[in-house]
């Protein structure tokens, strides 16, 4: 039987009376409920009542346990940083954390979501919050690292760290599938090889630009407005950003604004154009050079990392914030995506004969994801090496086999 809150079944009381008896984990399945749908939809895209519904009980009855939508997105968040703590703190070296969170990985898929996109809509003193206990967690991987690899100073550390954390979360970005197992055993095969990145081999270009720099192009009021309302919608969330808060960052007034871009969405329309038709121009040079295939897998790697390191704020709109854009846009940036992916699955299938196409596209997006990251990721943003960290990185894991037993 069920009250209308959820309750179910009938607890009998001396009096010979019955009452209606609350399950007893309604909050964790709350969390879970919101969770999915805030991964799914988005933050501002979801109401307390979605989560009522989702879970079978009243909006009224949620209140009970959340004192509102923040609130429980804090919980949400707080969550999916927990679930990797502990999972951490119980194991005793490094491969066995590998193994155990890849296991783990598969069952809590798109929780990098949560604390990479939706996290951007919590007050600012909880962000930090989770940023500390996130940074905390990379500590203890790195420690795990150091362990092992005792001659990597500690900067080389925390970046395996993150690059190991960004193989765990890039499958939050993509539905691409394998049987459980061979998928487990991927990530496990991925995440050694980002923390076993043998580092310092390679010095064949020069260092990348410092994450987030526009340098040379802010040369009019409409590029000066196009990259605060860039970096605005990366930082916050594109829904949590005002034309006026966009005029007061770049020092124009409302009609000033209004002169070069109609609408909110027409500045996130030409931010979406711009992170395009930079990436292609990398990639049209990538791919003009003759070589063999891993040559030019190569150059096509270079040149993402240089595209990411130098427009970073471009990286997270492309990230997440296609869902913002209207319908045609959107699908064409989608499409743009798709066919940006198939090109580095059909490189490396030049490079890898033989290897299954899903597969593939897990390497692919691991790889993206941790050069996206490490751009983002405000310590190593700072390395003046980082380009050349990131190609043996990406290396690494593009041509990853299974590790010793």
């Amino acid at each position: 039987m069920d009250d209308g809150e959820g309750r179910t079944g009938m607890q009998t009381e001396a009096s010979g009376r019955t009452t209606a008896r609350r399950p007893p984990d309604r909050k964790a399945r709350i969390v879970a409920a919101a969770s999915g749908l805030f991964r799914e939809r988005g933050y501002h895209n979801v109401s307390v009542a979605d989560v009522a519904a989702e879970v079978g009980i009243t909006a009224p009855a949620l209140y009970r346990h959340f004192r509102g939508k923040p609130d429980l997105l804090l919980h949400v968040v707080d969550a999916t940083v927990s679930a990797i703590s502990v999972s951490l703190a119980a194991a005793p070296d490094l491969d066995t954390y590998l193994r155990t969170s890849a296991n783990e990985t598969m069952d809590r898929r798109g929780s990098a979501v949560l604390w990479q996109r939706e996290a951007r809509h919590l007050p600012e003193d909880r962000r930090k919050e989770q940023r500390r206990a996130l940074t905390d967690v990379a500590d203890r991987i790195a420690t795990l690292i150091g362990t092992e690899r005792p001659d990597l100073d500690e900067p080389d550390r925390q970046l395996l760290a993150w690059s190991v954390l960004s193989v765990f979360g890039s499958i939050s970005w993509h539905r691409t599938s394998l049987p459980r197992r061979r998928f487990e055993e991927l990530l496990h095969r991925l995440a050694h090889a980002a923390a076993h990145c043998p580092l310092g081999t390679n010095t064949g270009a020069e260092a990348g630009t410092a994450a987030g720099g526009y340098a040379g192009l802010a040369v009019s009021r409409r590029e000066e407005i196009l990259v605060e309302a860039i970096r605005l919608f990366d930082e916050r969330g594109f829904q949590s950003v005002s034309t006026d808060d966009i005029g007061e960052a770049a020092g124009a007034t409302g009609p000033s604004i209004y002169k070069h871009f109609p609408t909110k969405t027409d500045l996130l329309v030409a931010a979406v154009l711009r992170g395009g038709e930079q990436r292609r121009a990398g990639t049209a040079q990538a791919l003009a050079k003759p070589g063999t295939p891993r040559q030019t897998l190569d150059r096509l790697l270079r040149s993402y990392i240089e595209f990411a390191l130098s427009q970073s704020h471009l990286i997270g709109l492309l990230i997440g914030e296609l869902d913002q854009l209207p319908e045609k846009e959107r699908k064409a940036a989608r499409q743009n995506q798709r066919e940006y992916l198939a090109l580095w699955v059909r490189l490396l299938d030049e490079v890898r004969p033989g290897l299954d196409t899903a597969e593939a596209r897990i390497v692919v997006t691991a790889v993206l994801t941790v050069i996206d990251n490490a751009a983002r990721t405000g310590s190593a943003g700072d390395r003046t090496d980082l380009a050349d960290r990131l190609a043996e990185l990406g290396t690494a894991l593009l041509l990853s086999e299974n590790p010793p037993a």
